[in-house]
């Protein structure tokens, strides 16, 4: 059942512009931004693709995912997939697998980047892999807030801006904190600017799978609240 929701929604979803637009917006600020942080550096270095391509994920997958279950409910096939044999966990597992796959397939054409840079240095190949590890990572945790935005909602537009500011709100609150304080401990960019130097450490992974893992629990309780009504 997962499966056959996931390859619905990604038929849907690339049927659309919004993947497209995404992307090319994606590229096009993250290569801009990329070459004035070389010139500026004056270095031939990958690690600051990291961040940048970390809070455009922020900002755009959100985008992806506001159609979830918002359009569903807007076009009226919200009742079908309510009433269906489908359960809920499933239902709010493939919509997310649909918008992560396509999330990820949208930076993947950032290792075009780390490849030219790579024809002028020589950066070292542990960081550019586990920095791509955690931009997956990232990319799979706001698209759990995304889907859990939108089993809430009818309105795409408030389902993504809801997404976006609760993702924008983990992603800084590091710097809200001390170094070692909770707010920290569940930003989300220093939880990929620990990827991006090198380390790879289970607390963060799990860190990422445990807030991908817990949206989407509670899509799925909010889908079953609406099958009980």
């Amino acid at each position: 059942m997962t499966g056959a929701v996931a390859r619905k929604d990604l038929a849907v979803l690339w049927a659309s512009p919004i993947p497209y637009v995404a992307g090319a917006a994606l590229h096009a600020v993250l290569g801009i931004l990329m070459v004035d942080q070389l010139q500026a550096r004056t270095q031939a270095v990958v690690q600051p693709l990291f961040p940048i391509a970390g809070l455009l994920l922020v900002l755009l997958v959100p985008l992806l995912t506001m159609r979830s279950f918002a359009e569903e409910e807007r076009t009226g096939t919200f009742d079908l997939l309510v009433v269906s044999s489908v359960g809920a966990g499933p239902l709010a597992v493939g919509k997310w697998l649909a918008c992560w796959l396509t999330a990820v397939v949208l930076i993947a054409p950032a290792g075009l980047l780390a490849g030219l840079v790579a024809l002028w240095g020589r950066p070292d190949l542990g960081p550019i892999v586990t920095g791509f590890v955690g931009l997956v990572l990232l990319a799979g945790a706001v698209a759990g807030l995304g889907v859990l935005a939108s089993s809430l909602t009818s309105n795409q537009a408030v389902a993504a801006t809801a997404a976006a500011f609760a993702a924008l709100a983990l992603w800084f609150s590091g710097g809200l904190g001390s170094g070692a304080g909770t707010l920290a401990s569940i930003s989300l960019s220093e939880r990929l600017r620990l990827f991006a130097s090198g380390a790879f450490a289970v607390a963060d992974v799990a860190f990422f799978v445990a807030l991908a893992t817990g949206a989407i629990v509670l899509a799925a309780a909010a889908v079953d609240l609406r099958r009980a009504r």
